[in-house]
């Protein structure tokens, strides 16, 4: 494999050119709200995947199950979905005990209607959004960083780890900036701890399958709250 750290810098860059050039046109042209929602999306997954074929197709073994370990076993439904409930319970005490209240309390005054709602709240976060994501910052983000540290299997797992969880954090701080900087950091800190869980998980089974269910549940109960 010749994809590494080069790769996925250039994928979270472009994603994050992409999601600032999105947000500047939504407040600078008047846009439909369901493209709105849809071009938020496509802003940073479409820079992700294209980074990730390229990877894939021209500098490595052309299977993404080879190169960044996309393979899911039905005991990746026990891990995936018990972490990712162990994980939201924990994210949720640090949130009560940081602010005194939850994200799974809810708080949303208005819900939207039509493509907004279903696919905006339910289907981008909870499928398509965990499948995209853990392919990139577990499978290629992760074992690029591990194979650029060298050394020990177990160190370098470990920085590996560390290291795509954090940019993972980073990637999402912009989603609670645009409330308030408590809401951004209590947003850095929930990704950042749910990234160090599922990375975990990638390194111990060598495949995404645990991860990607996993993330699919944590996103989930939220939706749950905010829809209920």
């Amino acid at each position: 494999m010749r994809w590494g750290v080069t790769d996925a810098a250039a994928g979270i860059l472009l994603a994050a050119a992409c999601s600032l050039g999105w947000a500047w046109l939504t407040r600078t042209v008047v846009i439909d709200e369901w493209l709105q929602v849809l071009g938020a999306y496509l802003a940073v997954w479409v820079p992700l995947v294209v980074v990730l074929c390229i990877a894939d197709v021209a500098r490595g073994r052309r299977s993404f199950a080879a190169d960044f370990g996309l393979r899911v076993r039905w005991i990746d439904l026990l891990w995936g979905v018990g972490l990712g409930l162990l994980v939201r319970g924990l994210v949720t005490l640090i949130e009560l005990a940081w602010t005194g209240r939850t994200s799974l309390d809810g708080g949303v005054l208005a819900l939207p209607t039509g493509f907004a709602l279903w696919f905006g709240i339910v289907i981008a976060p909870v499928v398509i959004g965990p499948l995209v994501e853990e392919t990139f910052y577990r499978g290629l983000v992760l074992r690029a960083v591990q194979r650029r540290t060298g050394g020990r299997a177990a160190v370098a797992a470990s920085v590996a780890v560390v290291v795509s969880a954090l940019v993972f954090g980073l990637a999402h701080l912009a989603q609670g900036a645009a409330l308030s900087p408590t809401a951004a950091a209590v947003t850095f800190v929930s990704t950042f701890v749910f990234g160090l869980a599922a990375g975990a998980l990638a390194v111990a089974t060598g495949r995404l399958g645990g991860a990607i269910i996993a993330h699919m549940v944590f996103n989930g109960m939220l939706v749950l709250a905010i829809l209920s």
